[in-house]
């Protein structure tokens, strides 16, 4: 360790600290590599511009670490500092542990643990009560209240009319597709009955329902098959059910509209019977590839039509 001696009783700590340096063969970039310090810093340092520097704790430990890579004793390093910009820190060493008075036999009795495991044993009783308190009211809520088909985060009441037999589906989702077929026989004769009724007749085409229904407009035949898609419009959303025949229990597919664009597209052979929620999240509806109006009811929201071979059987 190099005698603080040497340092010149006027000689600057910046001046002193460049010397011992310099005198060690080291560049300013050698310390600043082995300090971590960068060269602005050093120069500030060296130069005794302490006012160019951070507040004095930085100072501090910037001649810490300049004084330990250097081999000075840091304490008086930061002694001098001290001195020099007239500051009031003082660096103080560690005061001795004073003696401690022995325990007395009052203090040395076990303590009695009856207090802190009744003081635990009342705390796991009111979590306990509160967790079944607060599944009682949930159960309760969700019986008096049934779960939406809407999304939680969505405030809006919607007509999702959910026939008996439907199931509530995640928001966008929809099942996979299946292609049923109806026998040639029962196609040949739907199509002779629709040939034979004038435009204005209604006819409903079903293998299981024997109902008529409103005009076929717009068919695009596809040998019996119907290609339905639906795309939101992105005013509300709905629940959409599409089910071989009106009185059938379960759908063949189900989906929630919700946002634009947002479809849902089924294809298969013979009649399929579709109820949407809400019509107007429904911006189109194509058959077969034409785009073609949903059947909006004259009294209340729920639509209800059936579809074959393209056409719409109102």
């Amino acid at each position: 360790m190099i005698q603080l001696e040497e340092k010149n009783p006027n000689e600057r700590l910046g001046d002193f600290l460049a010397r011992v340096r310099e005198s060690q063969g080291l560049t300013i970039e050698d310390l600043s590599e082995r300090t971590k310090i960068s060269v602005k810093m050093l120069h500030f340092i060296e130069s005794s511009d302490w006012k160019s520097l951070p507040v004095e704790a930085y100072v501090r430990s910037y001649l810490n670490s300049v004084s330990s890579k250097l081999g000075l004793d840091t304490k008086a390093i930061l002694k001098m500092y001290a001195e020099e910009v007239g500051s009031s820190y003082e660096v103080r060493e560690a005061e001795p542990i004073k003696n401690i008075a022995p325990m007395t036999e009052e203090e040395k009795k076990p303590r009695s643990k009856a207090v802190p495991i009744a003081i635990v044993v009342i705390l796991v009783l009111l979590v306990v009560g509160l967790h079944f308190v607060t599944r009682e009211n949930s159960s309760s809520d969700a019986s008096a209240n049934p779960p939406s088909v809407v999304a939680a985060e969505d405030s809006t009441e919607v007509n999702q009319d959910m026939p008996e037999g439907a199931i509530k589906v995640p928001v966008d989702s929809i099942k996979d597709e299946k292609n049923e077929k109806v026998t040639q026989a029962e196609v040949d004769k739907a199509v002779k009955k629709a040939e034979n009724l004038p435009a204005s007749a209604t006819i409903f085409i079903s293998s299981t329902s024997k109902k008529d229904t409103a005009t076929v407009t717009g068919p695009v035949s596809d040998n019996g098959r119907t290609r339905i898609e639906l795309v939101g419009s992105g005013e509300m959303r709905s629940w959409v059910g599409i089910k071989r025949d009106e009185d059938d229990d379960d759908f063949v597919k189900e989906a929630n509209i919700a946002t634009v664009d947002n479809k849902l597209v089924y294809t298969a052979s013979g009649t399929l019977y579709i109820v949407i929620g809400e019509p107007r999240a429904i911006g189109k509806m194509y058959l077969n590839g034409v785009e073609t109006p949903v059947p909006v009811p004259k009294f209340g929201r729920v639509a209800r039509f059936s579809v074959y071979d393209g056409r719409v059987l109102k």
